[in-house]
C-alpha cells in the first residue's frame, strides 16, 4: 500500500501549488527525496512553555509523531496559523487518545513576537526554541514552508511530508494513517466545475486602519456539490468569510474578503481557496495602495 499513498502525496502537493510542469518536477523531487528519510534530532533538546519557561519534557516513544519546523523567514504570524494548529492538535488527540505527539521547533527571528503569538492563540503544548537552528543544520529541510512539516513513524522516518494546515488532502492522509479506524474522511470523492466572476480586485488608495471588503462569486456549474475545504490568505491583515456548507449544482457561493491596510505603500495580497473543484486552488488577488 506504500506506493499508492506515495503517489497520492505527490498529487496532493502538486494540487496545492497548481504549478507549471517544472514546478511539478521540483515537488516530485522533494517528496521522493524525503520519503522514508530519517529525521535526526539534536541531543539535549530543551522545551519551553510559550517559548519562555523551560519545562521538563522528553519526546515520547510512539508509533507516530508530527513535526513542524518553522524558520526565521517571512511573516511568522501568517505562516504559523496557530489557531488552526490548535484545532488540528485537538482532533489528533481525540482520534488517538493523545498518543501522537505534535512537536514544534522554532528558529525565531523575534522571540518576543513568537511568545506573544503562542500566548495569544493559547498553544499549550511544549515547544522548542531552536535559536541556533540545530535541527535544520542537521537535516537541511526544504526552504518552502509547506515542506517543513512531517509525519514520522516510530523510527523518526518520514511517512508523509506536507503541512496539514495548508492542504486538506494531506490533513486527511495524516489522520487516516495515524487513526485508520477512528477517522472518517470528510473530503468528497468527486470534483465539480466552477466559474468565478472576478479573480482580481483593484482597491485603489486606502487609508490605514480602514477595512475594505470585496465579494467574489463562485458558481457551481458541475454535477456534484461544491465544498470549500480551506482558505489561505497571504497575510494576517486579510480575512475570509463564507457559508461553510455545500453549494449545490446551479447555485453560487459568496466569498467575502476583508483587507485591513496596515503598512503604507503598494500592496498585492492573495487569497487561495481550496475545494473539490478541478482548478483548486482558486487564487483571488487584491491590489492597491495605502496612505
Amino acid at each position: 500500500m506504500r506506493l499508492p499513498f506515495f503517489t497520492l502525496l505527490i498529487g496532493s502537493c502538486i494540487l496545492l501549488f497548481s504549478c507549471k510542469e517544472n514546478g511539478k518536477e521540483k515537488i516530485t523531487k522533494i517528496v521522493t527525496e524525503w520519503q522514508d528519510k530519517e529525521i535526526i534530532f539534536p541531543e539535549d533538546v530543551v522545551f519551553t512553555r510559550y517559548g519562555q519557561d523551560t519545562i521538563q519534557y522528553k519526546m515520547p516513544e510512539s508509533d507516530y509523531k508530527i513535526l513542524l519546523y518553522v524558520d526565521s523567514v517571512g511573516c511568522t504570524g501568517c505562516k504559523l496559523q496557530l489557531h488552526k494548529w490548535n484545532e488540528f492538535i485537538a482532533e489528533v488527540d481525540s482520534l488517538t487518545s493523545g498518543s501522537v505527539p505534535v512537536l514544534f521547533f522554532f528558529h525565531p527571528k523575534d522571540k518576543r513576537e513568537l511568545t506573544y503569538l503562542l500566548k495569544r492563540d493559547g498553544v499549550t503544548i511544549p515547544v522548542c526554541l531552536d535559536e541556533n537552528d540545530r535541527l535544520n543544520s542537521i537535516n537541511r529541510f526544504p526552504s518552502r514552508d509547506d515542506f517543513q512539516c512531517f509525519l514520522l513513524n516510530k523510527d523518526n522516518k518520514v511517512v508523509y511530508i506536507g503541512n496539514p494546515i495548508h492542504n486538506i488532502r494531506i490533513r486527511e492522509m495524516y489522520l487516516s494513517r495515524i487513526a485508520p479506524e477512528a477517522h472518517i474522511p470528510t473530503t468528497p470523492s468527486r470534483n465539480t466545475i466552477t466559474e468565478i466572476d472576478q479573480t482580481e480586485f483593484n482597491l485603489g488608495t486606502l487609508k490605514r486602519g480602514n477595512p475594505t471588503t470585496v465579494t467574489a462569486l463562485i458558481r457551481n456549474i458541475g454535477e456534484v456539490p461544491l465544498v470549500v475545504y480551506e482558505t489561505k490568505a497571504s497575510c494576517g491583515c486579510t480575512s475570509v468569510s463564507y457559508k461553510k456548507e455545500p453549494t449545490v449544482p446551479g447555485s453560487s457561493l459568496e466569498i467575502e474578503i476583508t483587507y485591513n491596510a496596515e503598512d503604507p505603500g503598494y500592496f498585492n495580497r492573495t487569497v487561495s481557496i481550496y475545494g473539490n473543484m478541478d482548478n483548486s486552488p482558486l487564487i483571488i488577488r487584491l491590489k492597491g495602495n495605502t496612505n
